[in-house]
Parts: C-alpha cells; structure tokens; sequence
C-alpha cells in the first residue's frame, strides 16, 4: 500500500490555475491540473473557501516537489 500525506492547497493570488502547498519550510507552486483532485466536494472547497485539504501519495508529491513545480520558496 503507498503512504498517503494531507496537503493544503490554496489558490494563489490573481491566477485561476496555480495553487501552492507547503511542506518541509518550502512553498511550492504547481499547476491545478496537476493536482489529482479526488471528488466534486473538494473542488467545490477550493472554489468556495480558497483551500482544500488531499490526500496526495508519496509518488505524486515527490513529482509535485520536482518536475511538476513551477518554483519554490523556502519559508522562515
């Protein structure tokens, strides 16, 4: 079975297509499409509330970490 991690996604400001999550002190930016949204409600979160909480496989975050970013940031 492969390990899930719950990230927060919210949109960033003045796009309609990128969303960002933090991990690790880092904020990534990634494409909304490349985000595998798991139902209509959490589309609807994300629309509604600017933030929605996936679950996400340690395979598919390693490639939102890596080739899938559009740039990261490390936080304080």
């Amino acid at each position: 079975m492969t390990a899930l991690t719950e990230l927060s996604f919210s949109w960033v400001p003045g796009t309609m297509d990128r969303v960002r999550f933090t991990i690790e002190h880092r904020t990534y930016t990634v494409y909304l499409r490349d985000v595998k949204r798991q139902t209509v409600h959490s589309d609807s979160a994300l629309y509604l509330k600017g933030r929605v909480v996936l679950p996400v496989t340690s395979k598919h975050l390693g490639e939102l970490m890596g080739r899938l970013s559009l740039g990261h940031i490390a936080t304080p």
